[in-house]
């Protein structure tokens, strides 16, 4: 069953497609990677990096941050006027939010289809969006939430539910913070292209990127206020948890889980925006996805072209990583 007419008008991203969203494929488009501790920014045109910003956090009329609370400075040229001068970048800007949530703005989890009363994606949002204790039995949240459905390998879900499809991944965050980002996008003169949390990017980048086979693979993402840990197994997430606790008790946690899972054999792989915590590398028996490894899985490190003098710089860091192939994969 296809999307009624009705929620194809409620829905319809129109303001972007009036100005110009359907023949704008040469406006320059900028990933963001935002957290708390340091962000970062990506900017792209055809799919080709243009430049790279590392620390962008301090710079007046930055993007919103979730749980900031901050309010825009109102300089005279706006933040993307500036970066895209700097990166001699002309264009409308698309923008691409990539926020690390705190654990109390980032809903996901895994949910078995035989315990869910709904029969469609359309009627879970719809659920989700009218009462989330309908779905969340623990839900305790008074804020509002927007929410996403996605099957196990975290592609989007229409209509009635296959049959074969056992799970769904439920997914929300706060509706201040998407509408932030609206306001804040619509004021830098831009349009804002999604809003994709940082642990649903890497889990969309690790099932598409990384074989697994029938081999159990551990997924640790050391986020800024959390650790989400995944198990992924033929490309699909068959279970998910978050932890308060530090990186090495959530690590801690693998071999227990494997043997509850009743897995024989596990690989362990971690991503985390900054360093290791030491205490956790020393005990790691696994990946770390940086470096030389990522440059490995993605096939080329991301590469800058200075605009001062036009010289080359490779970057292969997590972050510009993800944020490139988040832009390839959503413009």
């Amino acid at each position: 069953m296809g999307y009624s007419l009705t929620h194809y008008i409620r829905n319809f991203p129109l303001r972007y497609y009036l100005s110009g969203g359907l023949v704008r494929a040469e406006e320059p488009v900028v990933s963001f990677f935002l957290a708390p501790e340091k962000s970062a920014a990506l900017l792209t045109r055809r799919h080709q990096v243009i430049g790279y910003e590392s620390d962008i956090s301090n710079l007046p009329d930055a993007p919103p941050i979730a749980g900031a609370g901050g309010e825009g400075l109102g300089v005279q040229r706006s933040f993307s006027a500036k970066l895209l001068a700097r990166w001699r970048a002309k264009g409308s800007p698309r923008f691409i939010f990539a926020p690390d949530l705190a654990s109390y703005d980032f809903y996901c989890n895994v949910h078995n289809l035989n315990n869910l009363r709904e029969l469609g994606a359309e009627s879970l949002l719809e659920a989700l969006h009218e009462e989330p204790r309908q779905v969340i039995g623990s839900w305790d949240e008074p804020r509002s939430f927007r929410w996403a459905v996605f099957d196990s390998g975290v592609e989007p879900l229409r209509g009635l539910f296959d049959r074969r499809i056992q799970q769904v991944l439920i997914i929300g965050i706060p509706a201040d913070y998407c509408e932030q980002a609206e306001s804040w996008s619509e004021a830098q003169q831009g349009s804002l292209f999604a809003v994709i949390p940082v642990a649903v990017a890497c889990l969309k980048w690790f099932c598409e990127m990384i074989p697994t086979g029938h081999q159990a693979a551990f997924l640790l993402l050391l986020l800024s206020h959390s650790v989400v840990l995944a198990v992924v197994q033929n490309q699909q997430i068959v279970l998910l948890r978050q932890y308060l606790e530090d990186a090495l008790l959530a690590y801690q946690e693998i071999p227990p889980l494997a043997d509850e899972l009743r897995v024989e054999a596990h690989a362990v792989y971690v991503w985390s925006a900054g360093p290791v915590p030491e205490e956790l590398a020393r005990h790691l028996a696994g990946t770390e996805l940086a470096g030389e490894v990522l440059q490995q899985i993605n096939g080329t490190p991301v590469s800058i072209r200075r605009p001062s003098d036009g010289s080359i710089t490779e970057a292969n860091a997590p972050v510009p990583h993800l944020l490139r192939w988040l832009e390839g994969r959503l413009a």
